[in-house]
Formats: structure tokens, C-alpha cells, sequence
């Protein structure tokens, strides 16, 4: 599979609509401290057969709140910083909310009427159904109408990955610098879902909304899918991250795959790959 800018896999899936509550922003934000992390990721080898079952190669990161410790099917991998591709849309819309680039998640965002590979891209979307359906080309107009100085300053604010911009000024979190690791995802997530993040009610609630996948009788499901092929390696790389809500106890998540085996659909894994370990677990 190819970039995912031409490609209909970059895509999450349909989306409940939970009612969100409304509160003004800070008049000021300071940049968020990461907490102290745990002494070490636990060892979980188990976890590779979910991967081997379906012949992908990666690493899956848990974190259970009720234990408190990350664990990792591949401890060297979960600690791999690798370009987010469009995991990237989960700080990208809080960036969008928050300096107004976006409004809120019915904001229409129009359609540049160029042509695209993934036809769902080819007319104007709703921010909520840009962020679902992986909209790159809207997620490239809104970081030019954010500009290169407050998407820095927000990189800071939130401590997400390196927080390098090199590169392309639009497409930094898809062919340049920006690095995030599934051990720093999962702290990203849980920073957020813990309301650490120097973001308002407002836009936490509204970021919330757009990433719920499921909604059932005993847990709510959150994520964003993304993938992308590095440059500087020849590989496809393909993301699910996001947490389960059981009541008041929180599973976060990251799947990064890395490879496949040859006819191997790799776009439609990453989710399923999740829920295969998370069922595997017993959360499921």
C-alpha cells in the first residue's frame, strides 16, 4: 500500500456521537510535564500471536489503569519513535480547535475540487467526518491556516513525540521530522483522557467525540487508525491507538504494524489486530 495521502487507507471508522458538555478555554495555557513514567514496560510475548494469527509483523503497548504498568508484545519496538501518520489528527484537531483554525466538529471544511484516489475525499466534509475518514488534504489546509509558528508552539504545549516540525510545513507528521513511539502514544493518551493537557473542556470534549468508534453496554471505544511509508525506510507502517472505557478503568492502546505477509490486507489489521490482543486480555 502506498502513501496514504493517495490511498483510501489512511481511514477510521463510523462514528457515535456521545453528547458533549461545553466550557470556555483558559485565557492562557502552560506547556504540559509529561508524568513520571513507569520503571518499565512489562514483557508480554503473548501478544504476538494476535499478530501472527494474522501474518503482520509490529508490537502492541497496553496500559491498564487498574495495574498501573505498560506492557509490550516487543519491548525495543513499543520504545521505536516512527512518523504518526494519521494518529497525528488527534492533536491536529485539538491544535485546530483550540487556535480557531476549525470552529467545531461541524465546521464545514471545503473541498480544494482536486481529484483524489479516495473518492470520500472529493467533496466538503464536516471536520468530524474529516477526522473519520482520514482526510489528509483537510488536514493539510488546516495546518497552513494554523501556520508553522503556533503548530510548534502547540507541539511544546502538549509534549507529543519530538515535537519536530523539519520538513514539509503541511505534511511534517506524514514525510518529515515528527517521531512519536506506541510507549509515547499511549502516555500522549493517557495525558489527555486524565484532562493534563493544556486544552479546554471545550475542545477535549469535542476531540473525544470525533474518536469514539463504539459505544456498547460495558465499554466505549476510542481510537484513530493512521499509516504511511517512511521515506528513509522501505516499509509500510500502519497505526491504531486510542483506550477502551470499562467504567472508571481505562486500557490504552497502540498497535503499530510493520510489515505483512504477501496478500495480507494490511489497512483493515490495525483495528482488528487491537481487538484481537484487548479480547485476548479479557476486556472484551
Amino acid at each position: 500500500m502506498s502513501f496514504c495521502l493517495l490511498s483510501a487507507g489512511c481511514g477510521g471508522v463510523s462514528v457515535v456521537q456521545p453528547g458533549i458538555g461545553v466550557r470556555a478555554a483558559p485565557a492562557s495555557a502552560p506547556v504540559a510535564t509529561p508524568p513520571a513514567a513507569p520503571s518499565g514496560p512489562n514483557w508480554l510475548p503473548e501478544l504476538d500471536k494476535e499478530l501472527e494469527a494474522e501474518r503482520v509483523t509490529g508490537s502492541i503497548a497496553l496500559f491498564d489503569t487498574q495495574d498501573g504498568r505498560l506492557a509490550c508484545s516487543n519491548i525495543a519496538k513499543c520504545q521505536e519513535a516512527v512518523l504518526p501518520a494519521s494518529t497525528f489528527k488527534i492533536p491536529h484537531s485539538m491544535i485546530a480547535l483550540e487556535t480557531g483554525a476549525v470552529e467545531s466538529p461541524d465546521t464545514i471544511l471545503p473541498w480544494d475540487h482536486q481529484s483524489y484516489s479516495n473518492e470520500d475525499w472529493n467533496q466538503d466534509l464536516k471536520f468530524r467526518d474529516a477526522f473519520r475518514l482520514s482526510c489528509v488534504p483537510c488536514y493539510r489546509d488546516i495546518a497552513r491556516k494554523v501556520g508553522p509558528a503556533a503548530e510548534q508552539e502547540w507541539l511544546n504545549k502538549l509534549g507529543y513525540g519530538n515535537r519536530d516540525m523539519s520538513g514539509s510545513a503541511d505534511m511534517f507528521w506524514l514525510r518529515g521530522g515528527l517521531r512519536i513511539s506506541p510507549a509515547e502514544q499511549i502516555d500522549f493518551l493517557r495525558r489527555f483522557d486524565g484532562n493534563e493537557l493544556p486544552i479546554s473542556d471545550r475542545t477535549a470534549d469535542w476531540v473525544r467525540d470525533i474518536m469514539t468508534l463504539d459505544v456498547t453496554e460495558s465499554y466505549v471505544l476510542r481510537g484513530k487508525t493512521g499509516s504511511t511509508s517512511p521515506p528513509e525506510q522501505p516499509r509500510e507502517l500502519g497505526w491504531f491507538v486510542g483506550w477502551l472505557e470499562l467504567g472508571e478503568r481505562r486500557v490504552f492502546f497502540a498497535t503499530l504494524l510493520d510489515g505483512h505477509a504477501p496478500g495480507v490486507e494490511f489497512g483493515a489489521l490495525r483495528r482488528r489486530v487491537t481487538e484481537r490482543a484487548l479480547h485476548a486480555r479479557g476486556y472484551l
